[in-house]
């Protein structure tokens, strides 16, 4: 797949190797497009590197363990949730802001909770233990996108918060190290 293609799909391929086998698992965090943010899961020997490159390569990549990360862009997960909640502090700022210029008081929007991934919810226990940590950390991932998708969403039906980030939804703000 193109760099173009990974634009549009906003892809982050979530990782982890035990011993000689790589488990990754694609996450959509783009705009929500009526399918699952899960977009395919892999296990395959981490010496194939053919296969390995085929299915990362060009991504952002998010490591499950401290030993990952060798070439592309990693995904910095800290940061990323660091500058999601930015995000929301400051358009809840200029929603104060603009309530304050009216007479009448608007509804602020219920803000959806932005759960950092690593704590969300965690798989059924019959799940390998070499996948469960990508599966819990690709759900976490999706579950953000998909409350920043819904974030995004409350921010563009009000005029007055476009300004502040533009007149379509954006896609999560994932940072890179």
């Amino acid at each position: 797949m193109s760099i173009a293609d990974q634009s549009v799909l906003s892809l982050v391929v979530v990782l982890s190797q035990t011993n000689d086998r790589l488990v990754v698992w694609h996450v959509n965090v783009g705009r929500g497009m009526g399918l699952s943010r899960l977009s395919g899961a892999w296990v395959v020997d981490a010496g194939d590197g053919e296969t390995v490159e085929r299915l990362t390569g060009g991504y952002r990549r998010l490591w499950c363990d401290e030993g990952g990360g060798g070439g592309g862009d990693v995904v910095d997960l800290a940061g990323t949730v660091a500058a999601v909640e930015a995000e929301v502090e400051a358009v809840d700022g200029v929603f104060t802001r603009h309530q304050e210029t009216l007479a009448g008081k608007l509804i602020r929007p219920v803000w959806p909770e932005m759960v950092h991934p690593a704590a969300a919810r965690q798989p059924r226990h019959d799940v390998d233990p070499e996948v469960r940590p990508v599966l819990a950390m690709a759900w976490g991932l999706a579950g953000l996108a998909d409350a920043w998708a819904e974030f995004e969403s409350l921010r563009v039906a009000r005029p007055f918060l476009v300004e502040h980030g533009g007149r379509t939804p954006r896609a999560l703000p994932v940072r890179v190290r």
